[in-house]
């Protein structure tokens, strides 16, 4: 098995730790027969958030969950149409994270009373990195790619998406209040740029 493997394994499972309340555990970190990776020492994201906020606040969480959205259909993909098992592997344990992830901000909003999505128009996120661009068109032409060159294809759309993910989190970083707002965008940026890293090592390899 690939060392890249391990390593983009380890990258997810720091995603996984911050998923929340989710009841669910998170895939086997092993999914091909590698030996286990190190867990993060992360602790999980709360239930219950403080109603201390601001509008970056809101507007990160609202964002992250759209960029969430394609990102579930792009890892779908990936875990039923990739050649490759570290590539299965990863998808799939990086939609688990996703799928923890994106309940625990909807109770946080919820807890808010806020909106899920935001009412801004697009162009009013401009300085923040816009909103997601990976769209239906995008999965649906790489669904309809043949084996040959799939995962190279998933991998690159993965890692452009997610670029995304980490503008977001520095968006909040730079002028949200909620502390464990703040916090998830640290963590998630933190992960989000490792992860990248093994993608890109993964798309050489």
């Amino acid at each position: 098995m690939r060392r890249t493997l391990v390593l983009a394994t380890a990258a997810l499972l720091a995603v996984a730790a911050c998923g929340g309340p989710s009841g669910d555990p998170p895939r086997s970190a092993e999914p091909t027969g590698a030996a286990p990776a190190a867990t993060s020492a992360a602790a999980p994201l709360p239930d219950t958030v403080d109603s201390e906020r601001n509008a970056t606040d809101v507007m990160y969480l609202q964002m992250t969950l759209a960029h969430h959205e394609p990102t579930a259909a792009l890892l779908d993909l990936g875990r039923t149409k990739a050649t490759r098992d570290d590539v299965r592997g990863l998808a799939g344990d990086l939609a688990t994270a996703i799928a923890a992830e994106t309940r625990t901000i909807t109770g946080w909003l919820e807890g808010w009373g806020e909106p899920l999505v935001s009412d801004a128009h697009p162009d009013a996120h401009a300085a923040h990195g816009g909103l997601p661009v990976l769209g239906d068109k995008e999965i649906a032409e790489l669904g309809r790619m043949g084996a040959e060159g799939f995962d190279t294809a998933f991998l690159n759309m993965l890692i452009g998406h997610q670029h995304g993910a980490a503008e977001l989190a520095r968006m909040e970083a730079a002028s949200g209040q909620n502390p464990q707002v703040k916090a998830l965008a640290a963590r998630t940026d933190e992960a989000v740029r490792a992860q990248i890293q093994q993608l890109l090592r993964m798309v050489a390899g």
